[in-house]
């Protein structure tokens, strides 16, 4: 009966598992992830979370709780969701849908005739939607004023008969006009005359149903009125305000109409310029009330306008101009373009910008193409050729600051264009400022490592200047009084404080044994830190060792204390949230306590915790998933949460001190797949360290029988044991949900490495590892792969040039020639890669001169005859990190010597897949690959016949070769 009973289970399970599908390349486009972060209002009762296809190929939708009511109403293809001020209604996009819009591409429908998203205004306390705006680029919203919202509106479609009523007629002020009209009859006259002085928004445009440019509509949700503002050109929305500054285009002239401000209270526009040629850079404070503007008068020189700032305290005040002239700004400076003039959250500064005129001594008469197109390096350069191309932008805006005092009318001029960076306190307001300059050691970057630079202060009140801060890797950062500033200092391992006022520092945590470095960093440079924590509500800095949080006192006088004490006895981690909206550098509360995050070392399991009077107390803990905070509440204790493991989504989940509610469930269809499992797993390294590595199996697995095992490796890994993979197109590595679905077995091992020998470090645990997995009995040993991207491409790369263990790997972008990496540009920032090899990841530790025999000994190409493992490759032609041309290096000695290799080079594409449409083909590629040597099924085409050049887009090559094998 035994026999019986256990033989009946067994089959259960078996045709239990028989009835779930097997993932396929298909099936990715199911899968639901959140599009934005969702929101949760101050209140805490409303949430509104917007659900879209992960492969964006697909319709999503967006779901909007009401906690209070317990109710849930959920909208096609909602997007970009936004809860007003005072809660009474919920504005989002609805996109059209995906299939209509795809049939459109394809039809090759004009741009501006294509679908366009529409604009929804949900109203809270029916439950329904009560208005909305067609074809809507976008919206813009305050959180903390209702009154109005801008609604940026595409062209209308001109009717193609009189009977097509498809295109809707917005209500402008036309409407106002005509009720005006009614009532001031015998005023007519007097009303045109204030109609043409005041610029209202709504002008003859409004005679037809269509308009022929795009245009505003402010949008009043209580009385649901909408002005339309033609024109227009450029707008800017305080935060608190009732109106807003705008400008507008004089259509088909070349001639700027001029800037304007709407009153939202009033319905009209008030008119602040309009004799000028250009406006540009709109600035308006906080409230609403002050505004500040670029405006050029003379369009005589066309290619250089010389611009003004101009400013106005309110509006009924005269117009000042604060930036003109050198007599005002300074003899040979100008206004700086790329950046507009900004108020401090208060209103009582101006800051607005200028710098150096540039003079240039080409001639000017020379056409295009007389002029040399060259880029000259010079060894004394602060900076490369390339580096000054990716900071340009940068570069165009260095500037040096003008403070203009709104309330007494005057102005200080800050010396401070030579320096990298001016940072103020979060708020403009302070008194201190921060200087960056990092001059002398620019030329360095390109092989030290951590970069450095000086900081300076100067006191606004007295003008007085001087360094602090010398030779630093990390910048200081601000406590909320703006009096003292804390930083990392690399050099001594220490946290250390700085005196704003009186520019006298302290080392903070110089007599404590912990090490606030990460102590098992094993670059060849000086450690990070292990974090900054932010400031808690008494301004106390909380930073971090390796376990607990620590208590530091910015003024120096109290001890430093450790608050979550049990941290490193217990191996778990603790560690602050910052949710704040208004400032991430200060702490969350919840309750009245500290919110904490718990990260056990032993279970692998993140959970929630408070730490008040009475110490540690779980909030949410669990032993066998993550679970993290990312929104909170801004008025109550109301968390919006993640809670995942491998087999469960991260779904979002609305949490209170004395409430728990799961809110979504994005994909459910997961359960009619096969999945999969993972665990921990450890063993010693050739060399005795104990390490740890992850298993992924089969939902389905057997002990007893053979599997295929897929080796990836990125430097450390286990502590991920809970985190969700989702079935998706890769963007450079393998899926480890698509693979244990597919019945292979995926380890994970860690790696730690020893100086200067990053491929023997990287043999001594991956192979390790392996051997390891070899011996629990369930691993085809002839049928196990590697791969690995990035760095994790270079060690795959190189352990093929050591061992013939592995049937197959595929490498993602490998450096493969060290000797000619080392002094590459990452075309990203425009450095020379040799900081890399140096001191970070690559760990040479050594420059290529004093260390050149172990830059050949860890490079996969000065190896390649001892390979015999087929090898799989992908590099893009834009890649920035890793030079494209170390793959083609790869491939090409590979093929001088014969061995089997492909190289896939994704066009357009950068270091890791960005096009969904390639993200689908390596996926494709990369699995029958592995297929090929890990399952025995047939070669695809383009391995055992290539695609040549005139197939490229027309033909893919997956389908199967006659030859079983592919061709030696």
């Amino acid at each position: 009966m035994k026999n019986l009973l256990t033989l009946l289970i067994f089959s259960f399970c078996v045709s239990s598992f028989a009835q779930k599908k097997v993932l396929t390349h298909a099936d990715y486009d199911l899968w639901k992830r959140t599009a934005t972060k969702p929101e949760i209002s101050h209140s805490g009762h409303l949430v509104a979370i917007s659900v879209i296809t992960s492969t964006e190929a697909g319709d999503g939708y967006l779901e909007i709780y009401n906690i209070a009511n317990d109710t849930k109403h959920t909208f096609f293809n909602g997007v970009n969701p936004q809860i007003s001020a005072d809660e009474d209604y919920i504005y989002f996009l609805q996109k059209p849908p995906y299939e209509k819009l795809r049939k459109e591409k394809k039809d090759e429908v004009a741009k501006e005739k294509q679908s366009k998203d529409t604009f929804m205004v949900y109203e809270v306390a029916s439950g329904t939607i009560i208005d909305s705006i067609q074809r809507v680029k976008k919206y813009t919203s305050s959180d903390k004023r209702n009154e109005f919202l801008i609604v940026e509106k595409y062209k209308d479609l001109k009717p193609e008969n009189k009977n097509d009523s498809t295109t809707v007629k917005e209500t402008s002020l036309k409407e106002i006009k005509k009720d005006k009209k009614r009532r001031l009859k015998k005023e007519r006259k007097e009303r045109e005359k204030k109609a043409k002085e005041s610029k209202e928004p709504a002008d003859k445009r409004n005679k037809t149903d269509y308009t022929k440019e795009d245009y505003l509509i402010v949008y009043q949700p209580v009385s649901r009125t909408r002005d339309r503002i033609d024109s227009f050109k450029d707008y800017e929305m305080p935060r608190e305000g009732t109106g807003f500054i705008y400008s507008r285009k004089q259509g088909k002239k070349k001639k700027d109409q001029g800037v304007y401000y709407y009153d939202s209270s009033t319905r009209t526009s008030k008119t602040l310029l309009e004799n000028a040629w250009r406006y540009k850079d709109l600035s308006i404070d906080k409230y609403g009330k002050q505004l500040a503007y670029k405006v050029a008068m003379d369009s005589a020189q066309i290619d250089s306008l010389k611009f003004e700032l101009y400013y106005q305290k309110d509006l009924n005040s005269f117009t000042r101009q604060l930036g003109y002239g050198e007599s005002n700004i300074k003899d040979g400076w100008k206004l700086t373009e790329k950046r507009k003039a900004d108020f401090s959250e208060n209103g009582k500064r101006l800051l607005f910008y200028i710098q150096p005129k540039m003079e240039y001594t080409m001639d000017t008469t020379l056409m295009e193409d007389e002029i040399a197109q060259v880029d000259v390096w010079n060894y004394k350069d602060r900076m490369t050729q390339p580096e000054q191309k990716t900071r340009m932008s940068s570069l165009e805006r260095q500037s040096a600051t003008v403070i203009w005092d709104t309330e007494k009318g005057t102005a200080k001029f800050l010396n401070n264009y030579d320096v990298q960076d001016t940072e103020w306190d979060d708020d403009s307001e302070g008194n201190y400022i921060i200087y960056t300059n990092n001059d002398k050691y620019d030329i360095s970057r390109s092989w030290e490592y951590p970069w450095r630079a000086d900081y300076l202060v100067e006191n606004l009140t007295t003008r007085s200047k001087k360094f602090i801060i010398n030779n630093s890797g990390s910048s200081p950062i601000r406590n909320p009084k703006n009096t003292h500033a804390v930083y990392f200092n690399y050099d001594t391992q220490d946290w250390h404080m700085m005196n704003l006022e009186t520019q006298i520092g302290e080392n903070l945590t110089k007599f404590l044994q912990v090490s606030f470095a990460d102590e098992d960093d094993d670059h060849p440079a000086l450690a990070d830190d292990h974090g900054f924590g932010g400031f808690d509500k008494d301004g106390f800095a909380l930073v971090f060792d390796k376990y607990d949080v620590w208590k530091l006192d910015v003024t120096g006088v109290l001890e430093p204390k450790n608050i979550t004490k049990t941290g490193r006895q217990n191996k778990i981690t603790y560690r602050t949230e910052n949710l704040e909206k208004e400032n991430s550098d200060l702490v969350t509360y919840f309750d009245g306590k500290l919110l904490l995050s718990a990260f056990d070392h032993g279970t692998k399991a993140n959970s929630l915790m408070m730490l008040g009077t009475n110490g540690i107390e779980p909030l949410y803990e669990v032993t066998d998933r993550n679970i993290s905070a990312f929104a909170k509440a801004e008025k109550t204790d109301a968390l919006l949460i993640i809670s995942e493991n491998f087999k469960d989504y991260p779904d979002v989940e609305y949490l209170t001190p004395t409430f728990k509610k799961p809110l979504t469930n994005m994909n459910p269809q997961e359960k009619d797949f096969k999945w999969g499992t993972v665990e921990l797993f450890q063993w010693n390294a050739y060399d005795g360290v104990p390490l740890e590595g992850l298993i992924y199996k089969p939902e389905d697995f057997d002990p007893k029988k053979k599997y295929p095992m897929i080796v990836y490796f990125y430097e450390k890994y286990a502590d991920r044991l809970h985190s969700y993979r989702a079935p998706l197109p890769s963007a450079s590595t393998v899926n480890f949900t698509y693979l244990t679905s597919n019945d292979y077995v995926v380890f994970v091992p860690d790696i730690v490495y020893k100086d200067g020998h990053p491929g023997q470090s990287a043999y001594n645990c991956i192979v390790s590892g392996t051997e390891a997995v070899e011996k629990l009995g369930y691993v085809d040993s002839n049928k196990m792969a590697l791969q690995g991207q990035s760095w994790g491409g270079y060690q795959t790369a190189y352990l093929v040039t050591v061992t013939n263990k592995y049937a197959a790997a595929m490498a993602g972008a490998p450096v493969s020639n060290m000797t000619s990496a080392y002094g590459g540009i990452r075309w990203g920032s425009g450095l020379s890669r040799a900081f890399q090899y140096e001191k970070t990841q690559t760990r040479i530790g050594k420059n290529l001169w004093d260390g050149l025999d172990l830059y050949i000994e860890n490079s996969p190409l000065f190896h390649i005859p001892k390979i015999e493992t087929p090898l799989l490759m992908m590099h893009n032609d834009e890649d920035g990190a890793v030079p494209y041309y170390q793959g083609i290096e790869m491939f090409m000695g590979m093929r001088r010597w014969n061995k089997p290799s492909w190289l896939l080079v994704y066009n357009e594409e950068a270091h890791n897949l960005r096009k969904m449409k390639n993200k689908r083909d390596l996926s494709v590629r990369m699995m029958q690959f592995f297929d090929h040597y890990l399952k025995n099924e047939p070669a695809p085409l383009w391995m055992t016949e290539g695609v040549s050049r005139d197939k490229k887009g027309k033909q893919t090559g997956y389908e199967f070769s006659r030859e079983k094998t592919v061709k030696k």
